[in-house]
């Protein structure tokens, strides 16, 4: 056990029972909402506000609630026994699930660096015009693996914090400002009514799992577990933190959707790249200046920047205890062979996202192995799902923890949701592959 772990256990032998008490500790869930939402998710939420102004609102709510669901349910796994998420698997399967979620992982880590640093970087750029490209990405991906090598959660916590209030009241700002005049106000009134895209039921299922990272779902147990909420008697605290959590990702989704309708409705354009979202920050100066499109820049810097640091810090605490199960499987649970940051296997995964981060983009994204990439990862959700309704019925995890029938119906959506959406993945890399 770490020593910040074995400290954090003494300061936090128990559960606060009072509200105050409880939100002074926060700060588990909005780690993972700050990693679960990046550039693609602003993307997706902005074109959808540019398609269909407020009206689909309601579909980013669903898909929260059930990213709510499999987060709580992962929690209470985590809380069913003083042993790690991947360890706990292996009582459903054995080796299977660290195999599985192994690969998956690295193949995320593959690429997830060169996508983020990069969009980083240009945000930068664009902030700061003399900065020069590679200097400039080597140094945000450094401090990324630097924060999070250290080995100390609570540091990744206070910056991710901090970039977290920078990036929300940004958006709130923006959202409001670009609502200012008739025509904002006008296309408000005219869609704010719930409605149902005229395309296909494929477009609300995609939209639904559009918001939120299946890494960071996963990571988060390995969160909660390093401020030693790790009893039953935790589970109202990390209720309430998962619930300021994804109350922060629904005021993100309305937001950016908000600001997609004011500037982009009916206007026939849509937002197809990164590169789209810097057109829309110089847009933004003919509409409320040259302090709107920076508000809009650094907004979007602490969106990416956040989503850098915690996937940095989700990927490598899920494919090290991947890691560190299968080498010592079935005796990883011993204290010795606990789960920490301090492991060379966590050192070792984050020296192989800096240099895949580095290696991809000098290369660009190959074809053949994004596909694979996407089609692998796709899975994670519905396969976690599956183990959930499995693993939480069994007598043997404490009543309290077990899930209920509504937990047992909303687990079995996720399955056949985010199933649905994986097989459709898997259609369109194997069209990939063909095309």
């Amino acid at each position: 056990m770490s020593a910040e772990t074995t400290s954090q256990t003494k300061n936090a032998a128990s559960a606060p029972t009072s509200w105050a008490g409880r939100l002074r500790l926060i700060g588990p869930g909005i780690v993972l909402a700050l990693a679960s939402v990046g550039a693609s998710d602003m993307i997706t939420t902005m074109n959808s506000g540019a398609e269909y102004g407020l009206a689909l609102i309601w579909v980013f709510t669903v898909g929260i609630i059930l990213k709510f669901v499999l987060s709580e349910a992962v929690s209470r796994l985590q809380m069913s026994g003083d042993r790690s998420l991947i360890s706990h698997l292996t009582r459903f399967g054995g080796r299977t699930f660290p195999i599985l979620f192994l690969i998956a992982e690295l193949l995320v880590g593959l690429f997830f660096g060169a996508g983020v640093v990069a969009v980083t970087t240009t945000i930068l750029q664009a902030i700061f015009p003399v900065l020069p490209f590679w200097p400039t990405a080597i140094v945000v991906l450094l401090s990324a693996a630097v924060l999070v090598g250290i080995g100390r959660y609570g540091i990744v916590e206070k910056a991710m914090m901090c970039f977290g209030i920078i990036m929300f009241f940004g958006i709130l700002a923006l959202a409001i400002s670009v609502f200012q005049g008739q025509d904002a106000q006008a296309v408000a009134a005219e869609t704010i009514v719930p409605t149902f895209p005229n395309t296909s039921i494929i477009t609300v299922m995609s939209l639904i799992g559009g918001v939120g990272g299946a890494t960071g779902i996963l990571a988060y147990s390995f969160w909660i577990r390093e401020k030693a909420w790790r009893t039953p008697d935790w589970k109202p605290v990390v209720r309430l933190d998962l619930f300021i959590s994804y109350g922060l990702v629904f005021i993100f989704a309305v937001a950016m959707s908000a600001v997609g309708a004011f500037i982009l409705y009916g206007q026939g354009f849509t937002i197809s790249d990164n590169d789209a979202l810097f057109a829309i920050a110089d847009d933004l100066v003919g509409r409320i200046g040259e302090t709107g499109r920076l508000v809009f820049l650094i907004s979007f810097l602490a969106v990416v920047y956040t989503s850098v640091l915690g996937g940095f810090s989700g990927i490598a605490y899920v494919t090290a205890d991947c890691l560190r199960v299968l080498r010592r499987y079935p005796h990883q649970d011993e204290p010795a062979n606990e789960m920490s940051a301090k492991l060379i296997e966590f050192r070792g995964v984050l020296v192989y996202l800096s240099i895949a981060t580095l290696v991809i983009m000098s290369l660009g994204q190959p074809v053949t192995l994004v596909l694979v990439y996407a089609a692998i990862s796709a899975f994670i959700l519905p396969v976690l799902a599956l183990a959930l309704l499995v693993i939480l019925n069994r007598s043997s995890v404490p009543a309290q923890l077990r899930n209920t029938k509504w937990s047992n119906v909303l687990l079995a959506v996720c399955l056949a949701l985010f199933g649905f959406l994986a097989a459709l993945q898997v259609k369109e890399s194997v069209m990939g592959f063909i095309g």
